[in-house]
């Protein structure tokens, strides 16, 4: 079959993709309760990539992974990053590992081309394909994107893929239009996606200090006064209904009404591994997302009281398949506090691509 045939066989059977919600940056899974959204060709799928990260990718390679036409996982490096090729094989077998059978990648180069001028990375797309193949993945199709415009490495047929490539479509797709429907969003760079995260002015937080201490001061007393666990069970029940009352809003950007007493005390109580521990696992279960409330008490509490709520920010993200926010979320957690291993943790299921949707739910032993 000829590249042109492959890849019209392919897009054929992409009419029937379900593409999840998956704003991923380098590496996650798909989320299992997305809405099913369909692609009809190379410049739907270029409309969807922005959708799948979350932002509009630059200077990028963008694999995407597909098994039975379905999306697996979707992986974004920085051109400055392919070198050396560890970093290529390592994402490549990641993907695999992760279930995904074909691939299709899309190079996101700035500046516009000439007409007549040689596709550029010429030696990363065949570095890609070699990577593939050893793994066992068959490579649909590269695409380049530069100057509003897309080519394909894989087709010759210039009655298909000209010289001069073709242009993005302007106007919205119908990917677009269901994508924004159903609440996915495209920011204009993962510098803007990391600002979702970014903390209040350092002077805001810092006026938490006295509140902080205070807390620790009353969990410690009630510890002395034999009264501990009711003061433990006391925080928990809190903090589970402000999590649950977090979660009828829809709008990300909305300010929770949580007041500063409260973001003290749930800050304390987080940076008890138990506590934590009870909210991770109710929130891994299902039985709550909180991440409305999370987000809350990552950009209000100072460090390291903020690296609990990051934590969990970025495992509920990574759970429903927002493996970006999930990545800034858990490198952040570590910045705050460098002995957080749950963050850890989340950094190493994203690093070997373990789909969300196939980790068992995690349960606390027995014991706890």
């Amino acid at each position: 079959m000829s590249p042109t045939d492959r890849l019209a066989s392919w897009w054929l059977r992409a009419s029937l993709t379900r593409l999840t919600r998956m704003t991923i940056d380098r590496l996650a899974g798909s989320a299992h309760d997305s809405p099913v959204l369909r692609i009809r060709g190379p410049a739907d799928l270029l409309q969807a990539v922005p959708y799948l990260l979350g932002f509009h990718p630059q200077s990028s390679l963008v694999i995407i992974g597909l098994d039975q036409s379905s999306l697996v996982v979707t992986v974004r490096l920085d051109l400055a990053d392919l070198d050396p090729p560890e970093v290529l094989r390592d994402a490549v077998t990641a993907i695999r590992r992760g279930g995904a059978s074909e691939l299709v990648a899309a190079i996101y180069d700035t500046g516009p081309r000439r007409r007549g001028q040689t596709l550029p990375w010429d030696a990363a797309v065949a570095s890609f394909i070699d990577e593939a193949t050893r793994v066992g993945c068959a490579v649909v199709d590269v695409l380049l994107v530069a100057g509003q415009r897309w080519w394909s490495y894989a087709c010759a047929d210039t009655a298909c893929c000209p010289p001069e490539g073709r242009q993005l479509p302007d106007d919205v797709s119908a990917f677009s239009a269901a994508a924004t429907y159903a609440g996915m969003v495209a920011l204009p760079d993962r510098d803007a996606l990391a600002a979702v995260l970014d903390p209040l002015p350092d002077a805001e937080r810092d006026r938490l200090w006295p509140l902080l201490a205070d807390y620790e001061n009353v969990a410690v007393q009630a510890v002395l006064d034999g009264h501990g666990a009711r003061h433990d069970r006391s925080v928990k029940r809190a903090l589970f209904a402000a999590a649950r009352r977090s979660d009828a809003p829809t709008d990300p950007s909305q300010r929770l009404e949580i007041t500063d007493s409260d973001v003290a005390r749930f800050g304390v109580g987080l940076s008890a591994p138990a506590l934590r521990d009870s909210v991770w696992m109710a929130a891994d279960d299902g039985r709550l997302d909180g991440r409305l409330l999370w987000l809350d008490l990552a950009r209000r509490l100072p460090s390291p009281y903020d690296a609990a709520a990051l934590f969990l920010y970025g495992w509920c993200s990574w759970r429903t398949g927002n493996g970006a926010l999930a990545g800034i979320a858990a490198e952040r957690a570590v910045g705050s506090d460098p002995t957080y291993s749950a963050a850890d943790l989340l950094l190493a299921a994203l690093a070997r691509g373990l789909d969300p949707r196939r980790l068992p739910k995690l349960r606390l032993p027995r014991s706890a």
